[in-house]
């Protein structure tokens, strides 16, 4: 028997993910969650948006479960008892594994999801701990802790030019390019063989791979551990997205998205995607989790620099898509 223990955080990457195969441990694990079923939720239930979403658990063999379902969640707000799921999801995240990060190829099965990391900063298991406890005291899952900037990581003046091109996009008044929308479509995303494994990047440029894409791995290119705005962009421009101004030829679905990235205690860095929808309305789908048009506050996102996006404070600036893209 073994488990699976993925923390439920990122947008763009892979989650953290491990594993226990140790027999005695695993049993330990099996049993403290089958005596505490008030602790165990729906992978569905609870906070869903971007930051901390609960420990996702996934037993990996068919031996005796205690009852349990083969995959749940604990801790993202769809407990029963809050408290008593913090609990639990404190003790799952001491198996987490702490030390210098390091890259991995990955190993046969895991298919094209990247494997980021095999152990992680203290810093950032102490971080996802005071996730874990917010989300007790709240009863139900919210935004995390980290407090964007006030200008969202660029000057005033750059702020204010990004106000002005949002404004005329929904107005299609003065466009340094002409665009293409589709209706906004969860359906086709929110299904149980679509949802899970495609993120952020592949709602934003609409094309489903079931390989949780990374920009620019399609064509041989690696986003740097620090996931800077630039070099994230590199890798989309690899796939054939363009900067905005530098306009997609007609007729070629060029939607309109948006990028932003930010950082996790430990250092630990992250991007995310959003996509234009008619009637100036934008939607997004935060890593695994369902598309929705609304942002951590439950708004219906207007404009994706001043929505609720924490911790997504950087922003990264507006591309546009063809339909000639080539993901993975």
């Amino acid at each position: 028997m073994g488990l699976r223990i993925t923390v439920d955080i990122f947008s763009g990457r892979a989650n953290p993910s491990w594993e226990i195969q140790d027999q005695e441990q695993v049993l330990e694990l099996i049993q403290l969650m089958a005596h505490h079923q008030e602790a165990v939720a729906d992978v569905s239930d609870g906070f869903s948006g971007l930051g901390f979403r609960g420990i996702r658990v996934e037993i990996t063999d068919d031996l005796d479960t205690g009852g349990l379902p083969p995959v749940f969640k604990i801790a993202g707000g769809g407990d029963r008892d809050p408290y008593t799921g913090a609990d639990v999801a404190e003790r799952l995240l001491e198996t987490m594994p702490v030390g210098e990060s390091a890259e991995r190829t990955p190993a046969e099965g895991e298919g094209d999801t990247e494997v980021l990391e095999e152990s992680y900063p203290e810093d950032f298991r102490e971080s996802v701990r005071a996730e874990i406890r917010r989300t007790a005291r709240e009863g139900a899952g919210g935004a995390t802790t980290i407090e964007p900037t006030e200008s969202g990581g660029i000057s005033e003046a750059d702020a204010a030019e990004v106000e002005k091109q949002l404004q005329t996009l929904v107005h299609r008044a003065a466009l340094a390019c002409a665009y293409d929308v589709t209706p906004f479509n969860p359906a086709f995303w929110n299904r149980p063989d679509t949802q899970p494994y495609n993120n952020c990047y592949n709602f934003a440029v609409n094309r489903r791979t079931n390989t949780f894409a990374q920009p620019g791995r399609a064509h041989g290119y690696t986003i740097p551990r620090t996931v800077r705005c630039g070099e994230v962009s590199t890798g989309a421009q690899r796939d054939g997205l363009r900067l905005w101004g530098n306009c997609q030829p007609p007729g070629s679905l060029r939607y309109v998205v948006a990028l932003v990235t930010g950082t996790f205690p430990g250092n630990i860095r992250d991007y995310h995607w959003y996509r234009l929808h008619p009637g100036g309305l934008w939607a997004h789908k935060p890593g695994g989790t369902a598309a929705r048009n609304t942002d951590n506050s439950g708004r219906l996102i207007t404009n994706p620099y001043t929505c609720d996006r924490r911790p997504y404070n950087e922003w990264c600036g507006l591309f546009q898509t063809h339909n000639a893209l080539v993901i993975r």
